[in-house]
């Protein structure tokens, strides 16, 4: 918990400002997307050189002279909203990958040794 407070993602000013110079990168500079380039920008934050516009016919689209690359973050930035809070967490991330496989496993067995059917069932769900 306290690692989500310290490390939160914030909608600013610097991260529109990387995903931007990352379309630029990509769309006028003909860099790769999975290039060098990207990750210099983008990586430490685990960003993306998306851009969501909703409003296509409104010139004057940006805060601070940036344009926006989110839908949420062109609406409501301007009140001060950062749209990372409205993100529900991924239990999934929060586990490392191997220690959830074996559960996984293990309950797939304890189902079998109960019950061969509850597998299939399981399954269909």
């Amino acid at each position: 918990m306290a690692q989500r407070k310290t490390l939160a993602r914030v909608d600013d000013v610097d991260r529109r400002s990387r995903v931007e110079a990352a379309r630029k990168s990509v769309h006028e500079q003909n860099h790769k997307v999975d290039g060098t380039q990207m990750q210099k920008l983008l990586k430490k934050d685990s960003l993306v050189p998306t851009a969501v516009c909703t409003s296509p016919h409104i010139i004057d689209r940006s805060v601070d002279n940036l344009p926006f690359q989110n839908a949420f973050s062109e609406k409501l930035a301007k009140f001060g909203f950062c749209l990372f809070v409205m993100l529900a967490v991924d239990l999934m991330h929060e586990f490392e990958l191997g220690v959830w496989k074996a559960v996984f496993i293990h309950l797939l067995r304890v189902l079998d040794c109960h019950d061969e059917c509850l597998k299939h069932k399981l399954d269909k769900r």
